[in-house]
């Protein structure tokens, strides 16, 4: 099975989610079955720089909801990352 892992960032007091593929990439990471990835869980932090070619809004917080949609063997797998401007970010190094 195929998996499309796309990310959509919630911004803070905002109703609408903002996508921040583009349409020659329509998902940000996309793996089958011979390859591994790891998938964020609710409550974790994600930070995805904004890129010129792939992404061209970056998406910083926390996971908020994940939904899995099963289509022919091919798993859709959107991450909501709702914006955490609260988070203490300068306590973690990489």
């Amino acid at each position: 099975m195929k998996y499309g892992i796309d990310y959509r960032l919630l911004p803070k007091g905002a109703t609408k989610l903002v996508d921040n593929t583009t349409m020659a990439q329509p998902v940000d990471v996309e793996v089958d079955e011979t390859q591994f990835t790891l998938i964020p869980n609710v409550g974790d932090y994600v930070d995805l720089p904004g890129e010129d070619d792939i992404r061209h809004v970056a998406v910083i917080g926390r996971v908020k909801s994940r939904c899995f949609r099963y289509v022919l063997g091919y798993c859709y797998v959107t991450i909501v990352v709702e914006e955490a401007p609260d988070a203490e970010w300068s306590c973690i190094k990489p």
